[in-house]
């Protein structure tokens, strides 16, 4: 079998109901209403989402970080700002609920992920959660997205996205690719909004995404590092001209490093207790990398 053959059959067998029903999606014409359809079985009563969507993390409850990773599939599917899923997140992020007033941002833990098994980096620790706009860059940006220019919530969306564009503005250059990509989407779902200074984030951001890309293709698979598959999906990017020679390089390492079983390593452990169920959320992860890897390589015309 080709290495698409061997990925669809690994889908087939080992995939969460989701990243199949993403996959069918994607390549076999399913529709956007069944990946939404599974996407409602992560969604609690008050909009927001939980019950490890974020395979790291357990937490039955809603958080904001899970409810971004949420978004991302909304964004994959092009789902109607009128649906269901779509009103009742925003109904969540206009609650309150998980805001922090003092840091004017939703954090990235929450106190009952420590309930739950999850990666040591969900482990929520007051005094030492950091507020860099991660998740509130991206949530911003869904507000923005997907509300209604004359709510309440979008009022506090546009808020919040000028605040982080001027955060943004004032930092020393980093690579942190989670922050970078959050800040895409800002730049993306943020056009045409009255934010000051929006074209200078864009141009910050031309100038942070190459930063945050490892080209040791050594560590690909073996070490967490920063891939261009963590930014781009494809050369119809605007970034790709800024890593194209790295973006061309993961293609051939993709196809020579795909397992016999159709997937690919996952290269990183949860360093605590839970090795049981880290052993099923990495199975659970490899449904979701094989599907990002199989985009980006039909976007580049290898499969």
């Amino acid at each position: 079998m080709n290495t698409y053959e061997k990925a669809r059959a690994f889908m087939y067998r080992c995939a969460r109901p989701l990243e199949l029903a993403l996959w069918q999606y994607h390549f076999e014409g399913g529709s956007a209403e069944n990946v939404l359809r599974v996407l409602a079985c992560y969604q609690n009563a008050d909009g927001g989402f939980g019950h490890a969507l974020e395979a790291d993390n357990w937490n039955p409850d809603s958080s904001p970080l899970t409810t971004q990773t949420a978004t991302e599939i909304l964004y994959a599917v092009d789902a109607p700002a009128d649906h269901p899923i779509v009103q009742g997140a925003l109904r969540y992020l206009d609650s309150g609920a998980d805001f922090s007033v003092e840091h004017r941002q939703w954090p990235g833990s929450v106190p009952t992920n420590n309930d739950h098994p999850r990666a040591i980096w969900w482990t929520y620790e007051a005094d030492k959660e950091a507020y860099r706009y991660n998740p509130t860059a991206g949530l911003a940006a869904f507000i923005l997205g997907y509300a209604d220019r004359e709510s309440a919530v979008y009022r506090k969306g546009l808020a919040l996205a000028r605040e982080a564009v001027d955060w943004l503005l004032r930092q020393e250059p980093f690579a942190e690719k989670h922050i970078v990509f959050l800040f895409q989407r800002l730049a993306q779902y943020g056009k045409g909004h009255d934010i000051p200074g929006f074209d200078e984030m864009v141009a910050r951001l031309n100038t942070l995404a190459p930063l945050c890309v490892c080209t040791d293709l050594d560590k690909y698979g073996v070490e967490y590092v920063d891939r261009p598959t963590d930014l781009i999906d494809g050369p119809q990017h605007p970034w790709y001209p800024l890593i194209a020679e790295a973006a061309q390089a993961e293609c051939d390492f993709l196809i020579g490093s795909q397992l016999a079983d159709g997937s690919w390593p996952v290269p990183w452990k949860w360093w605590n207790e839970y090795t049981d169920e880290f052993a099923v959320a990495a199975m659970w992860w490899k449904g979701h990398i094989v599907l990002k890897h199989i985009l980006y390589l039909r976007h580049f015309g290898r499969i």
